[in-house]
């Protein structure tokens, strides 16, 4: 449960790329036909061009910018193997283009795959520049934050949708021939019914109808309270701000404070610019936890001058910022698309003095 947690929280990070756009009614159902992945570029094994019938494949989605996403490889090349000769887990990388504003990503992604070595066990494609696949799966299903994975049984169905560490129990009914999928179905029509009134009230900025919609969400599905976190920080810092710092608080004390829930709040800090001063004030005092705790790298130098720029204080920003990059360009793990965030963001800091 910790680990879910943790991925689950970080989740709203990965969600960034997508943001919170009105939300369109789901084109792709549980129980329609899977889409095609023949536009992918193969990387790694055996390239599949079509599902074939009477096999069962794991689709998950992925990027190289994606904290959980790289959490997640371990997991996926277990079930690989656990499953081999059972099902065919399949790893294809979209959205890469967003962290670095277009171009041929396609190397970059190939360079990554290639450093996992055996760590990624399992078949590897990448979506290309038009993001067919992207838009045919993610999109049309309605899914905003990767990972994500999808389940295409037998028939060729999509089966099930979600978190990937939250697939097992669909995975082994589907192989098992007992997986139910008209009811399938059913639960996840219903919880997009609840969700998507999210969205809505997000991309209008109504943070107090924000606020409500979210709770009725998670009271009637209570599993949706961790993929959920994210976007009711924002809307309580907007509309309600000691409420969120009330939950805010909870959140920690649930997590043990593991530093993803830490991240995601900082996240929210360094994304909004429209906070009042207490909201960025109560974001100051995270961050000093963050560094009490030993827990920041980078990437949270980098949200912390985001969060000082949004607060009114551009000095603390850039020198925050200068330090964000020279830690950056030290650290082995930094990723080609952080680097140029991080970059960017300096040469705007710059810009303001």
């Amino acid at each position: 449960m910790k680990r879910i947690l943790k991925n689950l929280l970080l989740c709203g990070m990965a969600a960034l790329a997508g943001s919170l756009a009105a939300a369109d009614p789901a084109d792709l159902r549980i129980g329609d036909p899977a889409p095609s992945i023949a536009s992918a570029a193969w990387i790694k094994g055996t390239p599949v061009k079509a599902f074939q019938k009477g096999q069962v494949y794991v689709v998950e989605f992925w990027a190289t910018w994606c904290g959980p996403c790289k959490e997640n490889i371990p997991h996926l090349t277990s079930l690989a193997k656990a499953y081999k000769g059972k099902a065919t887990v399949l790893g294809i990388n979209i959205w890469e283009s967003q962290k670095e504003g277009g171009g041929n990503t396609l190397p970059r992604v190939k360079a990554f795959v290639k450093a996992q070595g055996a760590r990624m066990g399992y078949r590897v494609a990448a979506d290309g520049p038009d993001a067919a696949i992207a838009n045919g799966w993610m999109k049309a299903a309605g899914e905003n934050g990767i990972p994500c994975s999808f389940l295409v049984d037998r028939e060729g169905r999509v089966a099930w949708i979600g978190h990937p560490e939250a697939m097992k129990a669909a995975l082994d009914e589907v192989l098992a021939g007992s997986y139910d999928i008209a009811s399938a179905r059913a639960r996840r029509e219903t919880e997009m019914e609840i969700t998507r009134p999210i969205g809505v009230a997000m991309a209008a900025k109504d943070y107090p109808r924000a606020v409500k919609v979210i709770e009725a969400a998670m009271e009637k599905r209570p599993k949706l309270k961790y993929s959920l976190a994210y976007q009711h920080l924002v809307a309580l810092y907007h509309a309600d701000l000691d409420r969120g710092i009330k939950v805010s608080r909870g959140i920690l004390e649930e997590s043990n404070h593991e530093q993803g829930a830490y991240y995601m709040m900082m996240a929210v800090f360094a994304v909004e610019t429209d906070l009042s001063p207490a909201a960025y004030e109560f974001g100051k005092s995270i961050a000093k936890e963050v560094e009490t705790r030993g827990l920041g790298n980078y990437m949270f130098t980098a949200m912390k001058a985001e969060l000082y720029a949004h607060s009114g204080a551009p000095k603390e920003a850039l020198a925050f910022c200068e330090e964000a990059l020279a830690a950056a360009e030290k650290d082995p793990h930094a990723t080609p698309a952080n680097l140029k965030l991080i970059r960017k963001n300096l040469a705007k800091l710059k810009e303001i003095q």
